[in-house]
């Protein structure tokens, strides 16, 4: 009697939700399954045929599958990336040299920070 009960309890709970499924309304900008005060019913039943729900849940299949095959192969070269180690961003390491590739040039002095009422007028 027990398993009864609880056939007919789980047939009723998926009645209701087959018949929550078809009733939706639509209360202004908002959907609901409860109708409201100038809502209006909106028909959401599926309309495919069995054969196309078949061939939408194996392309879901196949997209899932192909989504895991891509997180491995992202998960692969992050390991090997990590294993490489830090990247080094920045001024070479070499020496510059001239255009003409002759000797090194002497580095740049470095500017002043304040401006002098000397180079101020030398520069008009």
């Amino acid at each position: 009697m027990n398993a009864r009960v609880t056939w007919a309890l789980g047939l009723a709970l998926a009645c209701a939700a087959a018949y929550a499924q078809d009733r939706v309304h639509r209360c202004g900008a908002s959907y609901s399954h409860e109708p409201c005060a100038g809502g209006s019913a909106i028909a959401v039943d599926d309309a495919r045929t069995a054969s196309q729900v078949a061939q939408a849940r194996k392309v879901a299949q196949l997209d899932a599958r192909l989504a895991d095959a891509l997180e491995r192969q992202r998960l692969m070269a992050e390991q090997a990336a990590a294993r490489q180690g830090p990247v080094l961003i920045g001024t070479p390491t070499r020496v510059a040299h001239d255009s003409d590739g002759g000797e090194p040039r002497e580095p740049r002095r470095a500017k002043p920070h304040a401006v002098t009422l000397q180079r101020a007028l030398r520069s008009r």
